[in-house]
């Protein structure tokens, strides 16, 4: 299976005003179970109209759904699509995107009711839409990161992959908008996974007549906002749906992506009022912006933090190279001063012990075992080395992206610390789309990179990235182990609760004691947010929709 690692990317987002659009005031709102409700900027009356710009660090890898799973590709989506499920505001709560539902036969059986919504052509939503989506997941030659999340768990989704069925036995219409979907087993995520943007609404038609290519740049969605032009290299330009089926929402008339990979001129943006908000989503604002933004008093008290669901972390190969002992990978585990990591980050970390964040609802281990346990030892990582067989060291490349410049400064960090233990590193930085090819086919034996939840669930972090049936791309380390593989398999059949969280622990302890991962820092997300910028919040889960977002006249 095949899978983009989400990312950190810094985003700097902008807010023009155009006109005299910005002096009406709306009267329709979202429904309270789609608006957010832990803004950071709050106004009581939303102001329609206006543009948004954000200046983006990369291009967005991927538009189709099926393929998105980087975080720049993954916000972007959920701008043009939509799914049966979303998450309520800043919660963890799942509620209607798309489509109610019901739940029977034990958990078994999901029926969704589609809502009457129509794709930017003016093609109605059906549930044929989320049935051809859901096959092309699960198509091999797409080759997305959704299909581990689906199959086997939906009733005959294996014989669809396997090629010995046409259709997939656990997905029927039984009317053109009734969607019912019967799973193998119960499942305690199966609703996180439907709110992912793998699982979205797409237009058959629209599909049948364009090669994957062209979906990937000319995407036909459901969204709040729609893709009027991309020009590669300079910016991408989304304007509002008219037709959106949530009444009185996006209140933006149009966002522009504007692709600048340069902190210098994001502050700029930031102190000249060019810009609203520094950070949109998972970014972070730029460690080079954030100490003159927090020492500055006109700024400070703009800065929003949030601990995140997340882990940076340095991906050790288990099968080739000096990485595959364990002793070797248990020695440059312990050849890393983690508070060092955390001082580069500004502070803005915590020092990692473990792949489970300890914001995770449940998973995290206050107190591991004794063989998990790893601190700052250089003496200690030096033998390990020799026991190993490399007493004087041995050569390695580490390798990382250029889209955020703390992962070059953590990167040259980590090899300096490696040099004190004789490991001597050469950093290799690349484009986050080349990195990505990259690592997802092998290329990389050492690298950084991070992970934030898809949703709230420790299988989210152990079995997508340390499963064996996830090799190469999802557990591009290559860890392979049967007892973890059989630790994971049953904590994906039992419900939530104490003993669930138990085997997941269990599966963490075998991982750590092996060390395919040196787990860094669990990240703090901040964001610059301009007081005349309304309606912006943080969702743990990667979706903090640009809809509920508004700006007020201001002089800039």
């Amino acid at each position: 299976m095949k899978r983009n690692k989400l990312r950190l990317l810094g985003v700097v987002a902008s807010v023009a005003m155009i006109g005299t659009a910005l002096a009406g005031c709306g009267t329709q709102t979202a429904t309270p179970s789609q608006s957010g409700s832990d803004t950071a900027t709050n106004s009581t009356q939303p102001v329609y109209g206006g543009t948004l710009q954000m200046d983006l660090s990369s291009q967005f890898p991927h538009l189709d759904p099926a393929k998105a799973y980087d975080t720049t590709s993954y916000e972007a989506v959920l701008q043009f699509f939509n799914q049966l499920v979303t998450y309520q505001g800043a919660t963890n709560n799942i509620v209607p995107d798309l489509a109610t539902y019901t739940i029977s036969d034990g958990g078994k059986v999901y029926t969704f009711n589609i809502k009457q919504a129509k794709f930017w052509n003016g093609d109605p939503v059906t549930a044929q839409s989320f049935i051809t989506e859901f096959e092309r997941v699960l198509n091999n030659n797409m080759q997305s990161g959704g299909q581990g999340f689906i199959d086997p768990i939906i009733k005959g989704s294996a014989a669809y992959v396997a090629g010995k069925a046409n259709s997939v036995s656990g997905l029927q219409a039984l009317n053109s908008n009734t969607l019912q979907i019967t799973l193998q087993h119960p499942s305690a995520t199966f609703l996180y996974v439907m709110a992912m943007p793998f699982f979205s609404a797409v237009d058959p038609s629209y599909i049948a007549a364009h090669p994957e290519s062209y979906i990937d740049l000319h995407p036909m969605g459901t969204g709040p906002f729609e893709l009027a032009s991309y020009t590669p290299g300079k910016d991408y330009v989304l304007t509002k749906n008219p037709n959106y089926f949530v009444k009185g929402i996006p209140y933006l008339n149009k966002i522009v992506f504007n692709i600048n990979n340069s902190p210098s001129a994001v502050l700029f943006h930031f102190e000249q009022g060019q810009t609203g908000l520094i950070s949109w989503n998972q970014g972070g604002i730029p460690s080079e912006d954030y100490l003159p933004l927090s020492n500055n008093p006109t700024y400070s008290g703009d800065i929003v933090k949030k601990t995140e669901v997340s882990i940076n972390y340095l991906g050790l190969n288990c099968v080739s190279g000096p990485t595959k002992h364990v002793a070797v990978r248990r020695a440059l585990e312990d050849a890393v001063n983690k508070q060092v990591l955390v001082r580069i980050l500004d502070g803005l970390a915590l020092p990692a012990n473990q792949i489970i964040p300890p914001s995770m609802p449940s998973g995290y281990e206050p107190t591991l075992p004794a063989q998990d346990q790893y601190t700052y030892n250089p003496t200690l990582a030096k033998q390990l080395l020799a026991k190993a067989g490399y007493p004087n060291g041995f050569n390695t490349t580490i390798y990382t992206d250029n889209s955020n410049p703390s992962d070059l400064k953590t990167a040259e960090a980590i090899q300096q610390m490696f040099s004190q233990i004789g490991v001597h590193a050469q950093v290799n930085q690349t484009s986050w789309n080349t990195f990505l090819t990259n690592n997802e086919t092998g290329k990389q034996n050492m690298f950084t990179l991070a992970w934030i939840e898809d949703f709230p669930d420790p299988s989210d972090f152990l079995n997508t990235l340390f499963n064996t049936n996830q090799i190469p791309v999802n557990d591009s380390t290559d860890y392979s182990n049967q007892q973890v593989d059989a630790l994971l398999n049953q904590g994906a059949l039992m419900p939530a609760g104490t003993a669930r969280d138990n085997v997941y622990k269990q599966a963490q302890n075998i991982i750590m004691s092996q060390a395919p991962w040196i787990p860094l820092v669990y990240p703090v997300y901040d964001a610059a947010v301009q007081p005349w910028v309304k309606g912006f919040y943080i969702n743990p889960n990667l979706v903090d929709p640009l809809q509920y977002m508004w700006v007020v006249p201001h002089n800039s």
